[in-house]
């Protein structure tokens, strides 16, 4: 199973809304038992804790270098976070 990490500053609001998004996201596309999801603060998350990493813009610079990594502009835009994971993820 493949692991999807949200970032955020803290590890607590926003990556949380970004990682409930994501599940609800999966359920719909059918791939939920495919990807485990979570969130971790921008200090505490490594490269080895996720196969795919989300990110707020404003952070891209501030996470360690991943393989793969989705930045998004909102955090809070459920229709950028649908096209940008089905994209990476297709």
């Amino acid at each position: 199973m493949k692991r999807i990490m949200t970032v955020c500053g803290t590890g607590l609001g926003s990556s949380f809304l970004v990682e409930m998004n994501i599940q609800k996201i999966l359920r719909e596309l059918g791939r939920e038992q495919e990807f485990e999801t979570c969130h971790s603060s921008v200090y505490e998350m490594s490269a080895m804790d996720a196969d795919y990493f989300i990110v707020a813009n404003d952070l891209k610079d501030s996470i360690p270098p991943v393989e793969h990594l989705i930045v998004l502009e909102s955090l809070i835009d459920e229709e950028e976070l649908r096209e940008k994971l089905t994209t990476f993820l297709s």
